[in-house]
């Protein structure tokens, strides 16, 4: 059977170091094609030429129902890019990068132009963090996460026109686990967006490497065989509801990652710094799990923006402690590798 998690196997010892520019190059994209994306399509695609890397929306990954706007497949391009960057730095590479090179409507997110010297560096060290990270779903400890760890969360994302508020009070999670409820309700009631998410929802013991196996929900390998057939076919969003808020309310805090401003750029640069976020808190041992939903409901996102007073929320985050999860299924590099 394929080793879906393969490519959670890359080993800086296996950097070709006196490999040409093009392996080299190769071997930094196979640290990008772990970056996150909801409900992990890996909307992407690479091209090599010389020694630009152009990074490229893969639309036939596209989620119309779930994700209309393409702003999560956006934010996932920007943590794609992060990790690319960070692989740089850290094999020595310097680099420029252009955002949307071909304008908004081109399908080029990124262009990288890798050069020989690095100079100083631009980003924290945390490449080690890019193989370890994973989407936490299980209960959190009760324990709260401390006051030091919390701040250096929020100087990961905070920079002109982007923030993370993080909640710890019980007032502020309930809100936040409410608002989730809500959307999870209006959202699995809906069977358009039910059936195409279900189309990311695989058994546990299947050979793909996208998507969602049954154990991310904690289903068996008997219980995932029809994870996607329920999923897709009932409306499971009073129990979902319940199970993620609850978690949420006892979880020891709560995060949204906010902008000013709401357009592709934006969305690319919110990504970027959530991944530094991300490699941040796996460094740190806290957990995360992720949620998009509320924002792509207009008037729950309103009501998120009041109660925070935010402009764009742009993902909720249920942040603590747990022992780690199994990883979920990577396309090889080999795959998204554009000829």
């Amino acid at each position: 059977m394929t080793d879906v998690l393969a490519a959670w196997n890359v080993r800086e010892e296996d950097f070709p170091v006196n490999g040409d520019l093009c392996d080299q190059i190769k071997g930094l994209l196979k640290y990008a094609v772990l970056a996150p994306s909801g409900p992990n399509t890996q909307p992407w695609k690479l091209a090599i030429d010389g020694n630009e890397v152009s990074v490229i929306a893969d639309f036939d990954r596209a989620l119309p129902n779930v994700d209309p706007s393409n702003r999560t497949l956006y934010l996932s391009h920007g943590c794609l890019l992060a990790n690319i960057l960070m692989a740089a730095e850290h094999f020595g590479f310097g680099y420029d990068v252009s955002c949307l090179p071909d304008g908004p409507s081109g399908e080029r997110t990124a262009a990288i132009k890798l050069k020989g010297s690095a100079g100083k560096k631009k980003l924290p060290d945390l490449f080690s963090q890019i193989t370890r990270r994973h989407t936490n779903r299980k209960e959190f400890e009760k324990r709260a996460i401390e006051d030091a760890k919390l701040r250096e969360l929020k100087a990961c994302v905070k920079r002109d026109g982007f923030d993370l508020n993080i909640l710890v009070d019980e007032a502020g999670k309930s809100a936040m686990s409410e608002i989730l409820a809500q959307s999870h309700k209006i959202q699995l009631g809906n069977k358009a967006f039910r059936k195409e998410l279900a189309s990311w929802v695989r058994s546990n013991t299947g050979g793909e490497k996208d998507g969602l196996p049954g154990y991310s929900f904690g289903y068996s390998d008997f219980q995932s065989y029809f994870g996607a057939f329920v999923f897709g076919t009932f409306d499971m969003s009073t129990s979902r509801a319940r199970v993620e808020t609850a978690y949420m309310k006892a979880s020891p805090a709560v995060g949204v990652l906010s902008t000013d401003q709401d357009d592709m750029m934006t969305w690319l640069k919110a990504g970027f710094l959530f991944e530094i976020l991300f490699l941040k808190a796996t460094e740190m041992d806290v957990r995360f799990d992720l949620f998009s939903q509320p924002i792509a409901i207009p008037e729950l996102r309103e009501e998120m923006a009041r109660i925070l007073k935010v402009k764009y929320p742009q993902l909720l985050i249920r942040m603590g402690y747990a022992e780690p999860s199994k990883h979920t299924p990577r396309r090889p590099l080999e795959e998204v590798l554009l000829p």
